[in-house]
């Protein structure tokens, strides 16, 4: 019959991880990347209004 393996896990090691990882960093580039995706999607849904109403304009001239 064979044990199972356990897996010691070093406490200090992951709080030193833990403490090494910059979660500020992380969210802050998180927020940047939303907020660039959010502009992004404004200027097309921008675009397609501008389309849409020339469209709009053609059909009644």
């Amino acid at each position: 019959m064979e044990e199972e393996a356990t897996r010691q896990v070093d406490e200090t090691q992951v709080e030193e991880t833990f403490e090494q990882f910059d979660f500020d960093d992380y969210l802050l580039d998180l927020l940047e990347t939303i907020d660039n995706h959010q502009q992004n999607l404004q200027v097309k849904h921008g675009i397609f209004t501008h389309k849409s109403e020339d469209l709009r304009c053609q059909d009644q001239a």
